[in-house]
């Protein structure tokens, strides 16, 4: 552990129950990140069996100045409803007051990745004009999030070791999974929303397949989801109507694309959930309690809520699809 959260000296957010963010920088990978804090709804709730010497559960939020309120507010409203228990919620961005679109938007990209994204990628980067993103440095995240994160977390506040939970969509779902399927044991609970599986050419089919070949057991609390719009057709036709609006270097990068997906096939999603079922259920493992959805009428874009929420009361066992 390299530094600490002093709970007398984060920043205070006005509005937001319990709240505080930190800057800090990760002995890993050398990073300033902006590490932000939401404490267990407990006045309302009221002290579980234990009192103060209780530690409660983490729930680790990637991609935070996005993700971090919405997730604390369903955390909130979900404790003091009985549909899971107070929880940390802890939202991890980048230092700095931008928003998210201005600089973490393309410094996930590197942290979130375990390695280059493949052909596809390449182009996807071209389209996006981040050509000086570079892929790649997910173990070093997950060594600040496991190694120095969490252990000023336990020093600071009463957060449990044993029970925490990391909660990611597209890059933050594609690492999540990579972590469930390389470490599984880093985190007891997993919510993967829209995760970008499509991946070096999905090869998060080749680390399942790597893991089954090593291990019997696959113990965690795992939910999975994709939008029901996000599908290969309507990938293309975001992609043609994109083409329409780009000039330039990003409009021949979607004529690449189009053309390789044509050829090679479109970027999946929605039909990705039935494969994954398909996958685990063979693989039998007896420590895997996994929900898989597809969310009907929601984009890569508007899945978040949605996806957070029920992956949150899946995890915790609280609903099940047709519960």
């Amino acid at each position: 552990m390299t530094f600490t959260l002093d709970r007398g000296a984060g920043v205070a957010m006005r509005g937001l129950y319990d709240s505080r963010y930190y800057d800090v920088v990760a002995q890993s990978n050398s990073e300033a990140y902006r590490v932000f804090v939401g404490g267990p709804l407990l006045p309302f709730v009221g002290e579980p069996e234990g009192g103060e010497d209780t530690r409660h559960p983490v729930i680790y939020v990637l991609d935070g100045k996005l993700n971090f309120a919405i997730v604390h507010a369903q955390v909130q409203i979900l404790s003091a409803m009985r549909q899971m228990p107070p929880a940390f919620v802890v939202g991890v961005g980048y230092a700095g007051d931008e928003s998210f679109f201005e600089k973490d938007g393309f410094r996930r990209q590197g942290d979130l990745t375990p390695n280059a994204g493949g052909e596809l990628e390449a182009e996807m980067k071209a389209m996006n004009r981040a050509l000086g993103v570079t892929h790649g440095g997910a173990d070093a995240f997950l060594a600040f999030l496991c190694d120095e994160l969490k252990l000023a977390l336990e020093s600071a506040y009463p957060a449990s070791r044993t029970d925490t939970t990391i909660l990611g969509n597209s890059l933050g779902g594609l690492f999540a999974s990579w972590v469930l399927l390389h470490e599984p044991d880093r985190f007891q609970r997993y919510v993967i929303v829209s995760p970008s599986w499509w991946w070096n050419d999905y090869e998060v089919w080749a680390w399942e397949a790597a893991y089954a070949a090593a291990h019997h057991d696959l113990p965690a609390r795992v939910f999975a989801t994709f939008g029901g719009l996000e599908t290969a057709a309507r990938h293309k036709a975001i992609l043609e109507r994109s083409l329409q609006l780009s000039e330039g270097e990003a409009r021949k990068a979607i004529e690449r694309t189009l053309a390789r997906s044509d050829d090679a096939g479109w970027m999946r999603g929605a039909e990705l959930i039935p494969e994954l079922q398909a996958k685990m259920d063979k693989r039998g493992y007896p420590g895997l309690n996994l929900t898989t959805l597809v969310l009907p009428d929601e984009t890569h874009e508007s899945i978040p809520g949605s996806g957070f929420s029920r992956g949150l009361r899946a995890v915790f066992g609280s609903w099940q699809p047709g519960g």
